[in-house]
Parts: structure tokens; sequence; C-alpha cells
């Protein structure tokens, strides 16, 4: 991430008023002085969430307040950390991240070698996108202290974090417009939410309830009237008022499919459609691509492949 850097110091007095400001409140005491401080911060905002990468070169503590307003998930990319929330503590590894949850004590030990890639959540987001998925109100969310990336479901959180931070590299990609932004951000939350166990992990793995044809019916019209518009699964559940288990019940039994591969195919469906009729002197296939919700090319273009046999390129050209 060096491209979103914020700050590289060896003034102590610099990190201790920038970090925080990025992340949380929050003290940091340096333990090695024999080893010089060499803080590196490279981070940036997409949608609601932040996405950083974080050193100090040096063994620290640090005494963050509790958290108010987020979740924080902190992963060693090398090194390790100690880290205590509340009653429970944890070392955290680049196989096991660290999950922070509002209201509960906390510190944090970084070895000396430790690199962590330090993910901010906006609580209010989460709460929402819980709520979506439920189909009712719900108590704050705290999740377990740690959780394992190395494979299973928190792999899957890992997957999307990695697919983010390449997105972030890319200066054409999508994510940098606000709009797809959000839907990033929204990816980031929903998975963790399915990935991580919390208070609420019961509740979303229950078999779903039988939802009427009606809700089915509200959002095809929807995604047909506008599958451009960077709906997340949650979107989707809320706008016909009933909760995503359900919704992806009525889906698999009418429809056979999800209701976001059924948006992924309408999406297709679109592309395909302007490729065959596009002037290719005045368009291209990133500026289709891009216009029907399409953020990733290599993706689309492997996917649109499947579907349809060809490049888009070739569709496009075709038309001449």
């Amino acid at each position: 991430m060096s491209a979103h850097a914020i700050v590289h110091s060896s003034a102590l007095d610099e990190v201790r008023e920038v970090v925080p400001r990025v992340y949380a409140p929050h003290q940091t005491i340096v333990l090695e002085r024999g080893q010089p401080l060499r803080a590196v911060l490279n981070a940036a905002a997409v949608g609601d969430t932040t996405v950083g990468y974080l050193r100090y070169g040096t063994e620290i503590r640090m005494i963050p307040a509790p958290l108010v307003s987020c979740y924080h998930i902190n992963l060693p990319r090398q090194g390790f950390t100690e880290s205590t929330s509340g009653k429970d503590s944890i070392i955290s590894s680049p196989a096991r991240a660290a999950v922070f949850s509002p209201g509960r004590p906390m510190t944090i030990r970084w070895s000396a070698d430790c690199a962590q890639l330090a993910v901010k959540l906006d609580r209010a987001a989460l709460q929402t996108e819980l709520e979506a998925i439920l189909g009712r109100p719900a108590a704050p969310v705290q999740f377990d202290l740690g959780m394992d990336v190395a494979g299973g479901a928190g792999g899957s959180w890992l997957a999307t974090l990695h697919l983010v931070l390449a997105e972030m590299e890319r200066p054409e990609s999508v994510i940098h417009q606000p709009l797809a932004g959000a839907y990033f951000s929204r990816l980031l939350v929903t998975t963790l939410l399915f990935a991580h166990s919390h208070t609420h992990s019961e509740a979303l793995h229950r078999p779903a309830e039988v939802v009427r044809s009606r809700a089915v019916r509200q959002v095809v019209d929807l995604v047909q009237a506008s599958p451009e518009e960077p709906y997340s699964a949650g979107d989707l559940a809320a706008h016909a008022g009933v909760s995503l288990r359900a919704l992806q019940a009525g889906f698999g039994r009418e429809l056979g499919m999800s209701p976001m591969t059924y948006l992924q195919d309408v999406r297709m469906a679109r592309a395909h459609g302007d490729l065959v009729d596009a002037d290719p002197d005045r368009t291209t296939t990133t500026a289709i691509a891009h216009r029907w919700g399409f953020g990733h090319l290599g993706r689309f273009a492997a996917a649109y492949r499947r579907r349809y046999g060809i490049a888009p390129s070739e569709t496009l050209r075709r038309t001449r």
C-alpha cells in the first residue's frame, strides 16, 4: 500500500499524533529502547472502511481507549502481537487475526518485527447489515477475539480483504468511485458477519423461513429496472422486506440461484447487449463493463467467455 502513505517516521510524538487520528485514540509505549522506532503507516478509506498497513520497527505496547464507533481487525503479516480484549487474550500471527469489538478495554503488545494489516469497520454500517440479514432489530454485535484465517470461513474473509487491497492498488479500479467503494466496504462487513463467531452467529445460521413469491418478484423487478446499482445482498432483502436468508431460500426454490447470482446474470446480459450494439470506435469493453457494475475486468472477461464462448472484445469488434 505504498501509494497510500500516511506517515513514515522515527519521531514518537508524530507517530502518537497521526496513527490514532486514522484509527482510534490510543497510547503508544516503546518497550525496546535499544531498537529505534521506524514507523510506517499506509492507509486509505474504502466507503465506511479504513484499510491500512502498519509497523513500528520496535517492540511497543498499544493501549487503546475502548472502541465506540468502529470494529477493528488486526492481522500480522509478519511477527506477532499479544492482544487482550476484556477478559480474553490471544497471540495473533499471519494465520490468526484479532477482532476488537466496541466497549471493551484493550491492550496490544507488538513484537519488534511485527507488521500488520489493520482494518477499521464502521459500527453503524455493520449493525445495519446484520439487521438487514436477520430481518429484525438486533443487539450490538460482539465478536470473539481470535479469528483463524488460514482456511475455512475466516479464509473467505481474508480473500475478500486481499481483493480489496488488490483493487486499491489499481488506479483505474472502480473501487475509487464512491458508490463502488461502498459496495466493497459492505462486502468486508457481510463476509465478516458470516465468517467469524459473534453474539448473533446462531441466528444467522438457522434454517431460513419460507419466503413468499411476492418478495422474489419485488427483487427481480428492482434488478431488471436498474442492475447497474451497487446492491449488496442485504440491500435486496431490505427492499423486499424479508431477511436475507429467507430471500436466498426463495430464489433458490423459484429460480435455482441466489439473488446476487441473478443480479450478475442480468448485468452480464445487459453488457452483452451493449457490446453487440456498440460502435467500437466510440466505446470500449472497459466502459461497458463499468457501466453495468463490473469492477474487475479480468473476472468480467472470464465470466463473459464462459457464458458466450468468446471474449467481450471479440463481440465488440464483430459490430464493425
